[in-house]
């Protein structure tokens, strides 16, 4: 079984990546030959705690990691897996063994030589349970070890079969960082970054920004386009728009829709929409205590939701109400799943069942941003109807999620952008021992079926697996899906060659500026 790439082409005979209908909508690609030189300036989520990949768990974290460093593959735009440091790959017929041919004349930040001997310790790093990487359990139920053949070849051997291998070499478990740099500054690498990225890390100061500059020995000739790019941390997203039309950055995501129609009017401004949806929002609480412990609570709050007030009001009309952990358009997405509807009395027949006919009181924890706090208390006048009532207490944006891993926040929203392979987030969310499992949920049938699924190569006999894993996950309601949101960048119209990978994680390395 051999896997290379082909434009155009799907992983089918490979590892089974397979996007259906992607559209990627006002992407600005570029039509005339690149423009050298330049300072990209990004406005910034303020959530960011480390820029060592191997212990990155921060959404934003990845935007900066994707300009550091390299991954061992990588995703087009149409999220198929590509070369990157790994020039070509080949799976075994048994599915047991990857053996990846390495780029050769690849040098680190720090110059020295990226090896396959680099590739075997940066995966060992990861599978050493004394290094607690959050990444390991992306690798460990799968590879029995990294067997260097030559200096530009290395072989990873698997425990059994494991499709979803490529995909998470193309993120946070497949970033290879400098073993050199990592042994000289220790803890504090993730505050000096060193890899083999087309940018190198400048300064990071703290709560302000970060600073990277071309590294002009970059292996991939002629790359990058840009001297320097600068992250300012900016946390109000109405302020990072301010600065984009101000000319005080060039280019932010992450928009609040409403200010989408405003944005498209403005002729000094590029609006890019991702199609279809990439992400979905969702209420997740901890499952395995009380008093979420109660499925018949659950799926009371998931009835007395309206999904399309939620996306008429804050969504702009843009995107479409939730009905699962799969957004449309991935070859995993199940037709038939319709989730819960808009049902009042259904709300609280279930809310009586779980005992509280006399209604229900809970603290919910919301991110201190205009956006969200719209949110919770829509959500707050649509589950008053059934008695619910939800306190709300605002978080600090910056502090939201580690309060989430850390299960010192209960009842809360949440958001998650698609993987290339369905175990990608899936597992890491549902099954019983995944690394971002937050909610406590557990389900022997599902932990069953996400198993047996990722041994397969083949997606139209993994599809099934995955449906039925969807229709338990969804009728257990460990998360209320609210909406496939719509995601938009605005950019200057100066910022060229832009387009989003449906994982929402820009890829600035391939960006330039008009003069």
């Amino acid at each position: 079984m051999t896997t290379r790439r082909r434009p155009g082409r799907s992983m089918v005979r490979g590892l089974g990546l397979l996007l259906l209908g992607i559209a990627l909508t006002g992407s600005g690609e570029a039509q005339t030959p690149p423009i050298r030189g330049g300072t990209l300036r990004i406005g910034w989520i303020p959530d960011a705690k480390t820029l060592d990949p191997h212990f990155s768990v921060q959404f934003s974290e990845r935007y900066a990691l994707y300009l550091i460093f390299n991954t061992l593959v990588g995703l087009d735009k149409g999220f198929n897996v590509v070369p990157e440091l790994a020039r070509a790959w080949q799976v075994s017929p048994d599915g047991k063994r990857v053996t990846f041919q390495l780029q050769r004349g690849v040098k680190f930040h720090d110059g020295t030589d990226f090896t396959a001997e680099v590739v075997k310790w940066n995966i060992d790093r990861i599978l050493d349970p004394q290094t607690k990487s959050p990444q390991r359990s992306q690798l460990e139920p799968a590879v029995a070890a990294v067997t260097v053949v030559d200096p530009s070849t290395v072989a990873f051997e698997l425990k059994k079969p494991f499709a979803p291998l490529l995909a998470a070499l193309a993120e946070r478990p497949g970033f290879i960082v400098s073993p050199a740099a990592v042994k000289q500054s220790g803890p504090d690498f993730g505050r000096r970054p060193v890899g083999t990225g087309p940018f190198r890390f400048v300064e990071w100061v703290a709560d302000s920004q970060v600073t990277l500059e071309r590294f002009p020995d970059y292996w991939d000739r002629g790359k990058p386009y840009l001297d320097k790019v600068i992250f300012r941390v900016v946390p109000d997203p109405t302020v990072r728009l301010t600065m984009v039309r101000t000319g005080e950055v060039d280019i932010t995501t992450d928009l609040d829709t409403k200010d989408v129609p405003t944005l498209q009017a403005d002729p000094s401004l590029r609006i890019s929409e991702m199609r279809p949806a990439a992400r979905w929002t969702a209420l997740q609480w901890h499952v395995d205590e009380p008093p979420f412990n109660s499925k018949a609570l659950r799926q009371a709050i998931a009835l007395a939701i309206d999904r399309n007030e939620l996306k008429d009001v804050l969504l702009g009309g843009f995107g479409e109400p939730a009905r699962g952990p799969v957004v449309p358009g991935l070859w995993w997405f199940d037709p038939n799943l319709k989730g819960f509807g808009h049902d009042v009395e259904a709300a609280r027949k279930k809310l009586t069942e779980a005992g509280y006919p006399n209604g229900f009181r809970h603290k919910f924890v919301v991110e201190n941003t205009p956006q969200w706090i719209r949110q919770a208390e829509l959500l707050q006048g649509q589950l008053q109807k059934i008695n619910v009532t939800m306190d709300l207490e605002a978080v600090n944006t910056a502090d939201a999620y580690a309060l989430i891993v850390q299960r010192k926040t209960n009842w809360t929203h949440t958001r998650w952008t698609q993987r290339a392979d369905p175990a990608g987030l899936l597992s890491i969310l549902f099954q019983s021992k995944g690394f971002a499992n937050s909610t406590g949920y557990s389900n022997r049938r599902v932990d069953e079926l996400l198993d047996r699924a990722a041994t397969i190569y083949e997606p139209e006999r993994r599809k099934p697996l995955y449906h039925e894993a969807e229709r338990i996950i969804t009728d257990d309601v460990p998360y209320v899906f609210l909406n496939y949101t719509a995601e938009f960048a605005v950019m200057s119209r100066k910022v060229q060659n832009w387009g989003w990978i449906p994982d929402l994680i820009p890829r600035f390395r391939e960006l330039w500026l008009e003069r």
